[in-house]
Protein backbone atom coordinates (compact mmCIF):
# COMPACT_ATOMS: atom_id res chain seq x y z
CA UNK A 1 0.00 0.00 0.00
CA UNK A 2 1.14 3.43 -0.46
CA UNK A 3 2.06 5.50 2.64
CA UNK A 4 -0.73 7.88 2.03
CA UNK A 5 -3.28 5.26 2.60
CA UNK A 6 -1.28 3.85 5.43
CA UNK A 7 -1.44 7.45 6.75
CA UNK A 8 -5.57 7.85 6.55
CA UNK A 9 -5.69 3.89 7.74
CA UNK A 10 -3.72 4.67 10.83
CA UNK A 11 -6.37 8.31 11.25
CA UNK A 12 -8.84 5.96 11.17
CA UNK A 13 -7.74 3.79 13.76
CA UNK A 14 -6.93 6.34 15.83
CA UNK A 15 -9.99 8.66 15.34
CA UNK A 16 -12.29 5.41 16.33
CA UNK A 17 -10.20 4.98 19.40
CA UNK A 18 -10.06 8.15 21.24
CA UNK A 19 -13.64 8.91 20.16
CA UNK A 20 -15.13 7.55 23.11
CA UNK A 21 -12.77 9.17 25.68
CA UNK A 22 -14.86 12.22 26.55
CA UNK A 23 -18.11 12.62 25.84
CA UNK A 24 -17.70 16.26 24.22
CA UNK A 25 -15.66 14.15 21.56
CA UNK A 26 -18.29 11.77 20.82
CA UNK A 27 -21.05 14.37 20.79
CA UNK A 28 -19.04 16.73 18.69
CA UNK A 29 -19.24 13.55 16.55
CA UNK A 30 -23.04 12.70 16.71
CA UNK A 31 -23.71 16.37 15.68
CA UNK A 32 -21.30 16.07 12.55
CA UNK A 33 -22.60 12.59 12.04
CA UNK A 34 -26.23 14.01 11.63
CA UNK A 35 -24.95 16.56 9.11
CA UNK A 36 -23.73 13.83 7.10
CA UNK A 37 -25.50 10.47 7.59
CA UNK A 38 -25.83 9.54 3.86
CA UNK A 39 -21.96 7.97 4.89
CA UNK A 40 -21.23 4.75 6.30
CA UNK A 41 -19.70 5.04 10.06
CA UNK A 42 -16.65 4.34 9.07
CA UNK A 43 -16.50 7.44 6.38
CA UNK A 44 -17.94 9.26 9.18
CA UNK A 45 -15.51 8.63 11.31
CA UNK A 46 -12.57 9.51 8.37
CA UNK A 47 -14.71 13.18 7.71
CA UNK A 48 -14.45 13.90 11.45
CA UNK A 49 -11.30 13.14 11.64
CA UNK A 50 -10.26 15.84 8.65
CA UNK A 51 -13.46 18.10 8.94
CA UNK A 52 -15.33 17.94 12.36
CA UNK A 53 -17.36 21.24 10.96
CA UNK A 54 -17.74 19.60 7.43
CA UNK A 55 -21.87 19.97 7.53
CA UNK A 56 -22.70 18.48 3.66
CA UNK A 57 -20.12 16.37 1.42
CA UNK A 58 -20.35 15.25 -1.70
CA UNK A 59 -17.82 14.33 -4.25
CA UNK A 60 -16.37 16.82 -7.03
CA UNK A 61 -18.77 15.59 -10.22
CA UNK A 62 -21.47 15.40 -7.65
CA UNK A 63 -20.93 19.12 -7.17
CA UNK A 64 -19.64 20.16 -10.77
CA UNK A 65 -22.13 18.01 -12.71
CA UNK A 66 -25.49 17.80 -10.02
CA UNK A 67 -25.74 21.16 -7.87
CA UNK A 68 -23.64 23.42 -11.03
CA UNK A 69 -21.40 24.45 -7.84
CA UNK A 70 -17.35 25.18 -7.99
CA UNK A 71 -15.04 23.60 -5.98
CA UNK A 72 -12.46 26.27 -4.92
CA UNK A 73 -9.24 25.91 -6.21
CA UNK A 74 -6.79 24.46 -3.37
CA UNK A 75 -9.59 23.32 -1.51
CA UNK A 76 -8.52 20.07 0.21
CA UNK A 77 -10.71 16.95 -0.37
CA UNK A 78 -11.66 14.88 2.13
CA UNK A 79 -10.04 11.38 1.80
CA UNK A 80 -12.31 8.17 2.35
CA UNK A 81 -11.07 4.39 2.05
CA UNK A 82 -13.01 2.97 -0.30
CA UNK A 83 -12.97 -0.89 0.12
CA UNK A 84 -15.86 -1.73 -2.76
CA UNK A 85 -13.28 -2.79 -5.36
CA UNK A 86 -10.61 -6.20 -5.69
CA UNK A 87 -8.18 -3.71 -3.56
CA UNK A 88 -8.36 -0.39 -0.99
CA UNK A 89 -8.09 3.09 -2.79
CA UNK A 90 -8.54 6.49 -1.17
CA UNK A 91 -11.94 8.39 -2.69
CA UNK A 92 -12.14 12.45 -1.73
CA UNK A 93 -15.44 14.26 -0.74
CA UNK A 94 -15.52 17.96 -0.94
CA UNK A 95 -17.44 19.95 1.85
CA UNK A 96 -20.04 22.43 1.22
CA UNK A 97 -17.96 25.61 2.66
CA UNK A 98 -15.19 24.32 -0.35
CA UNK A 99 -17.37 24.85 -2.89
CA UNK A 100 -18.96 28.27 -4.77
CA UNK A 101 -21.76 29.36 -6.56
CA UNK A 102 -22.34 29.33 -9.80
CA UNK A 103 -25.33 31.67 -12.22
CA UNK A 104 -27.42 28.81 -12.54
CA UNK A 105 -26.18 27.14 -9.66
CA UNK A 106 -28.81 24.67 -7.92
CA UNK A 107 -29.54 26.17 -4.16
CA UNK A 108 -27.96 23.88 -1.29
CA UNK A 109 -30.44 22.87 1.48
CA UNK A 110 -28.66 21.84 4.52
CA UNK A 111 -31.48 20.20 6.91
CA UNK A 112 -31.85 21.60 10.50
CA UNK A 113 -34.65 20.59 12.83
CA UNK A 114 -37.47 23.06 12.94
CA UNK A 115 -39.17 23.85 16.45
CA UNK A 116 -42.53 22.53 15.81
CA UNK A 117 -41.05 18.92 15.59
CA UNK A 118 -38.82 18.79 18.64
CA UNK A 119 -41.61 17.38 20.68
CA UNK A 120 -42.68 14.85 18.72
CA UNK A 121 -39.33 13.77 17.62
Amino acid sequence: MSAKFDYYSALAEDTASHLTKSREQWTAFLRMAGRVSKYTYEEQLMIFAQRPDATACAEYELWNNTMRRYVRRGAKGIALIDNSGDRPRLRYVFDVSDTGARKNSREVRLWHMEDEYVRPV
